[in-house]
């Protein structure tokens, strides 16, 4: 079935513009440094670098029996940011549902808004899929990890249910570069597009 294209009706000036997501994604690949390849390829080196071991604590049994979150919001009010998000303001904004949380901050540094996913594993979350692969397999073994992987995705339907109701708060569109292939391909299967390594998250005024 053919749907429509998203679009979005914004003010400018003494008329309107209306910009659907492909417009959008268009003017960001072109005009955005974050888009640029060498970028691209350097903040995924520095994330793997940089993101901390998964180090499990939990026992098999809370590994592979982890309880389901219900969907909260959460939002972190000036002054009252993490330190690792110090660079991040106004607010820090944290979505959860089953397995999966979303998370929402706008960058000062470059002036816009961003996005994580970040997946439960042994009771804290990650959002690098090798670094939780490796993880897991370290401790527990491939089969292991494949059983959380399989328990994972099974879980998609709330990642879905999340990505949706995200989009129904946010007013901002929060593009960002993903980690890996694989989280790209995550990305696709909840409905989130991407273009040259870089997610976009639009708000539900885009569709």
């Amino acid at each position: 079935m053919k749907t429509a294209t998203p679009t979005r009706t914004s003010s400018v000036g003494f008329g309107s513009k209306t910009e659907s997501c492909s417009q959008y994604i268009n003017n960001f690949i072109q005009q955005t440094r974050l888009a640029n390849p060498e970028h691209i390829s350097w903040q995924q080196e520095a994330w793997l670098r940089a993101h901390p071991r998964v180090d499990l604590n939990c026992s098999l049994q809370d590994l592979l029996q982890c309880e389901h979150s219900d969907l909260t919001y959460t939002k972190t009010p000036n002054g009252e940011i993490p330190f690792e998000y110090q660079k991040y303001v106004p607010g820090y904004s944290s979505f959860t549902n089953g397995f999966w949380n979303i998370s929402c901050q706008k960058n000062l540094l470059v002036n816009r808004h961003e996005f994580t996913i970040e997946v439960n594993c042994g009771g804290r979350f990650y959002f690098h899929p090798k670094v939780i692969k490796d993880g897991i397999t370290k401790k527990y073994g491939n089969m292991i990890h494949e059983a959380w992987r399989s328990m994972i995705l099974d879980d998609l339907p709330r990642l879905e249910r999340l990505v949706e109701f995200v989009r129904s708060k946010i007013t901002f569109v929060a593009p960002s570069v993903v980690c890996s292939e694989s989280s790209a391909r995550l990305c696709r299967r909840v409905g989130i597009p991407v273009r040259n390594d870089v997610a976009f998250l639009f708000p539900s005024g885009y569709a």
